[in-house]
């Protein structure tokens, strides 16, 4: 009889166990291992069962009674130890869900607060782009196209070109240290304190000492900005610049070059530094006055090799027989082709302007 109570017991607690698991796989979503272990339960309840029906049917074999009898205690033990435990694991898949409610909730405000950030981004590219010049000051003789690629939603290089006078004009291609939210800002400034400089003062050299006198007070230690502005007279054909910390390039109708170097440190490393004006430059007919930024020529490809000022000389020379806008678009494509699949490291800007 006793031995009869325990199969039962132990069916009773198999089945139990077989129950509850199927309960939890229902409550807690479907899971593929969960699942087995739930079939597992079920099989398990019938060991038991078939054991009492054997038991039942043949009460009087002594042997098979001693094997049945082992063989229920193990059952019976196996059924408390695998109920208690299916029962203590419930708080475990409480845990579980509250854990993918809370990661749930967390990647939606994740996912809420990155678009609002980008949408913030957005718009502050926008007011940055607004701010690079809308088409080319019309000045006899001359064709002007500029282009700058930012690294991030925003840059820290930027280029202007506007007429100072009837017949001349100045550009001016700078890059702040650095690339993204902080430089861009540090940008806006510097244009800001060049154009309305540009509009009182008439020397270039002047105009960039003034701006590095400004900048000073207001740069972030470490930080700096490097700028050619080039002063063009239409008239007499003749080209003056100011560099601080970057240089130009001037492509001659001859297929000569000659690098327009910087003559001072960059701006905002000392205050009181006096930016010289160079002698003036004769232009010819079929020169090609090239200003870019530095992420242009150290594009990197895959092999980490730097595309290089004479790349970008060369292919500027390549297109000069096209007009100031599709040199640029070229010297952009050229790198992005040279660079591959790899991201853009670094802010690129160009200013092309032809002398015709």
């Amino acid at each position: 009889m006793a031995i009869k109570i325990v199969l039962g017991g132990a069916f009773v607690l198999q089945l139990a166990a077989a129950v509850i698991a199927l309960l939890l796989n229902r409550r807690y979503r479907q899971r593929s291992a969960w699942s087995l272990i739930s079939a597992a339960a079920i099989v398990m309840a019938v060991r038991p069962f078939v054991s009492l029906v054997i038991l039942l049917v043949e009460p009087s074999v002594q042997p098979a009674q001693n094997l049945i009898w082992t063989e229920s205690l193990a059952t019976l033990l196996i059924s408390v130890l695998f109920l208690a435990g299916i029962a203590m694991i419930e708080p475990l898949f409480k845990d579980l869900a509250q854990a993918e409610e809370v990661l749930r909730r967390e990647k939606h405000d994740l996912e809420v607060s990155v678009a609002a950030t980008e949408q913030e981004m957005s718009v502050a590219r926008a007011i940055q782009k607004s701010l690079l010049p809308e088409g080319s000051p019309e000045l006899a003789g001359m064709e002007i196209a500029g282009s700058s690629e930012p690294a991030e939603w925003t840059s820290g290089d930027y280029f202007d070109y506007f007429k100072v006078s009837e017949d001349s004009l100045l550009a001016v291609v700078a890059d702040v240290s650095g690339h993204g939210t902080g430089p861009a800002l540090l940008m806006t400034e510097t244009r800001a304190y060049v154009r309305a400089l540009a509009q009182t003062h008439t020397d270039v050299g002047e105009v960039l000492t003034l701006t590095n006198r400004a900048l000073a007070h207001d740069i972030a230690y470490g930080q700096f900005v490097t700028m050619f502005a080039a002063w063009i007279n239409a008239e007499t054909r003749q080209l003056c610049y100011a560099s601080a910390g970057h240089d130009a390039y001037l492509l001659r109708a001859d297929g000569t070059r000659q690098v327009l170097e910087s003559s001072s440190p960059p701006l905002g490393v000392v205050e009181d530094l006096k930016i010289p004006t160079s002698p003036p430059i004769d232009l010819k007919a079929g020169d090609l006055l090239l200003l870019v930024t530095d992420g242009l020529n150290e594009t990197r490809n895959p092999a980490k090799t730097q595309w290089g000022v004479e790349s970008v000389l060369n292919n500027a020379a390549l297109h000069r027989d096209q007009p100031a806008s599709t040199i640029v678009e070229n010297l952009f494509l050229e790198a992005r082709e040279f660079r591959e699949d790899t991201a853009q490291e670094d802010d690129n800007t160009a200013v092309v302007i032809k002398i015709g």
